[in-house]
Parts: C-alpha cells; structure tokens; sequence
C-alpha cells in the first residue's frame, strides 16, 4: 500500500511539472560546430527522463548479471568443497587402512579441488610417504613448513620424521628445533633436540631440554647424569661443584654424584666439608665407589688409624658396602678379629658375592700364616668365591647392557641417565616419533 501511494505521488509530481513546463514556452539550444539546433524544453526534459531510465536499466542488468555470475562461482566453489572434503576422507580412510597408492591419489585430488591449505598439504605429504614416493612427501612438508602458525610445525615434523627414516638425525634435530618455534612443548621434537644435544655434548642445551624434575625420580636422574657431564668439562672448580652439588640433590640415591661432591671438595682442599658430603652419600647411597672414598686418608695416615676411622664411620652410617670396607681396613692392620666382625656385618647386610669370600681367605691366610688351618680355611672360602655371584654391576635400564663403571650415557643405546647399580631390566625403548593421527 505505502509502495503504491509513492508510485501516485512521484506521477502526480512528474504530471505537474510537465504541466508546469508546457505552461510556460521555452526551448533548449544544442550546438555542435556550426550546427545550432532549439529543442522544445519540454521535450529536452522527456529525453533526459527516458536517459536516466535507461541507465538505470543498464545498472541494473550489469548488477543482476554479476549476481548470477557470482552465485555460480559460489555453487561450483561449494561443490568442490564438499568434493574435497569427500576426497580427504577417502584418503584417510586409505591411509588408516595402509593403501599408499590410493590415498594418494584421493590427496592429490583434495588438493586440486581445495588449494594448498595445510590440512590439504599435510595430508598429500603422508599419502606421499605412504606410497613410497618419499621425495614427493618431503617436497610436500617442506611447503607446509613455510605456512604461518601451527601448520609449520607439521611440516616441520614431516621432514624430521623423514630425516629419521633416513638416519639423518642432524637434519631431524633441525626440524625439531624450527618446530620447538611454534610449539614450544611438543614431545617429539624436544626429543629430537635434545638427543642432538647429547650427541653435540652440549649439556646445558640438553638440560634447558628436559622438565623440571623432583629429587629422586626417573626425571631426577636424567637432569643429575647431565649436570655431571657438565661439571666434568666446567673449567672453573666451583661451578663444577654447584653443578655436582645439584646432582646429588637431584638424585639422592646416585652414588657418583655423592662422590663427585666429595673428590672435587677434597681438590679444593676443603677436608672437613668433603668427610661431611662422604657421610650424607654413604647414608644415602651404599656402594663400593663411597666405601673405597671412605678408605683413603691422609698420606702420612697408618693402617691402624685408618682401620680405626673407617670402623667408626661404619658404626656411625652404616651400610654393608662400608662394613666390608672396614673389614678390609682392619685385614691391612692385621686386625684380624675386626675384619672377621665387619665380614660377618658386610655378609648379614646382603654382601654375599665374590669379594666377602674372596676377603674371608685373605683374613684366614694372614691370621693363620703358615698353617694347616690357614690352608684348609682359605682353601675352603676360595671355593665359595669360585662359586659365589659377580659383584653387582651397573646395567641399564633402557637397554639392558651391563657395565662396569657408571656413566652419564649407556655406550650401547645411548640413554642418558639409564644406569642402575645391580638392577636388571627389561629392554623397553621408546618410540621417538609417534604418529601424529592413527594410520599416518
């Protein structure tokens, strides 16, 4: 209603003007050279009108036809969409299924119809790989790396896994870290980073590598292993120390660290510290390496003073690997009663392998020089020493690999902070790079 009512009013305006027009005669006067021609202003009024209308009309032909034009463009864009989408779930779904060749082909069609968008490009990257063409792959990752954001850490992860497979692990580390740029707490790449770090023996990069960690856990050991290895190249004697002095901290139970501590307070030249850091190691951590610190003394020291300082250190810690340093104190001052009592301490504390035997004959030969009993005694522990188990050894719990002394890396399989003194384990090594979506 209100449209029509504008309509009758617009005419009713036009009518009078022309009206108006008519009323009063005039003329409009177009002049071209010499050519003058007067047109009535009536008429010249009419023609503008129908010009004006005829423009309109033109606008709104050239509108209606972009209109159209784009509504195609949108259909035939949606239609590839959904032919896309289609596509890339066949090539899942190939992938899932571990046919290379066709999810190939699904990911190039997906590409084709959507663009290079990182999902499509991902996507050709492992369908590539999948089927073999590993160039292709890495060409594909290598575009999807330059995107911007999270997309280039795919990529990235696509040359390292690559790289892996290759055993080009610098290329792999290289990868990790552009990665590390975007994700600061992926998994696989501080992985990667930090496996070259250990392998460049750039510790202190190792360690910005690894989490915080809580004394005496598994975390705990890794980051005391590599403040070891860090303090062993630390030219200045106490940033080695501070760095030892975190290891212990770190692991508790790790008794290089303890003894770390206490050989480099002993350079130093600080005695009273270093017994101090011997006795929290030897509380903490019983083991050979502690007892045999426990057995050096001053040079100017005698065997009976010293037989009587590690007596008292193994009254007052305790610890069957100190009991059998005693004994062995005492056997060298011929205190052969001494040695006998630490032997049968060391033996109920759980030392029952070669050297308690091995020890009991030597206190036999030297008590009993010379004598029947002697030889029948020593004879008859020499036997069990024969028979008895090796001493404890140090044996990684990565790999399984046994090892005589401690180190901050296992030689066979490289784990760092893996050894364990006299356990066993089962071999369990971890995958490095996990696949990121089931099937890839």
């Amino acid at each position: 209603m209100r449209r029509a009512l504008f309509i009758l009013i617009v005419l009713g305006l036009v009518a009078a003007g022309t009206l108006w027009v008519a009323a009063r005669p005039a003329s409009v006067t177009v002049a071209a050279g010499d050519l003058a021609i007067d047109i009535p202003l009536w008429l010249a009024a009419l023609a503008f009108a129908i010009s004006l209308f005829v423009v309109g009309l033109i606008v709104r032909l050239y509108a209606g036809i972009r209109s159209w034009l784009a509504r195609r463009r949108l259909k035939r864009a949606l239609r590839h969409r959904d032919e896309g989408d289609e596509a890339m779930v066949s090539a899942f779904a190939a992938l899932a299924a571990g046919d290379g060749s066709a999810a190939l082909k699904y990911g190039e069609k997906a590409r084709r119809l959507l663009g290079d968008t990182p999902l499509t490009l991902m996507l050709a990257g492992y369908a590539a790989r999948a089927a073999g063409r590993v160039e292709a792959a890495e060409t594909t990752f290598r575009l999807l790396a330059e995107q911007d954001g999270p997309a280039a850490a795919l990529g990235q992860r696509g040359i390292a896994q690559i790289a892996v497979e290759r055993g080009n692990r610098a290329v792999a580390a290289e990868a990790a870290r552009a990665a590390l740029a975007y994700q600061p707490n992926a998994a696989w790449a501080k992985s990667l980073a930090f496996e070259d770090s250990v392998r460049r023996r750039d510790w202190q990069a190792a360690l910005r590598l690894l989490p915080p960690a809580e004394s005496g856990s598994e975390e705990g050991l890794r980051r005391a292993a590599l403040l070891l290895a860090a303090a062993a190249e630390e030219s200045e004697p106490r940033a080695a120390l501070r760095l030892e002095q975190q290891a212990a901290a770190l692991a508790p139970a790790l008794a290089p660290a303890h003894a770390a501590v206490v050989r480099r307070l002993r350079a130093m030249g600080k005695a009273r510290a270093a017994d101090s850091a011997l006795k929290e190691g030897l509380a903490k951590a019983s083991h050979p390496m502690l007892a045999a610190l426990a057995l050096e003394g001053p040079a100017d020291e005698s065997k009976a003073g010293r037989a009587k300082r590690v007596a008292a250190l193994a009254t007052e810690v305790g610890g069957a690997e100190l009991a059998l340093a005693a004994a062995q104190a005492a056997l060298e001052a011929e205190d052969w009663a001494e040695a006998r009592r630490w032997a049968e301490r060391a033996r109920s504390g759980g030392v029952e392998d070669r050297r308690l035997h091995a020890l009991l004959a030597k206190i036999a030969e030297g008590e009993f020089a010379g004598s029947e009993r002697a030889h029948a005694e020593a004879e008859a522990h020499w036997r069990d020493a024969a028979s008895a188990p090796e001493p404890p050894d140090w044996t990684c719990a990565n790999c399984g690999s046994s090892h005589a002394e401690w180190s901050h890396l296992c030689s066979s399989c490289g784990a760092v902070g893996s050894l364990r003194w006299g356990e066993a384990r089962a071999a369990s090594p971890q995958l490095l790079l996990p696949a990121p979506l089931p099937g890839l």
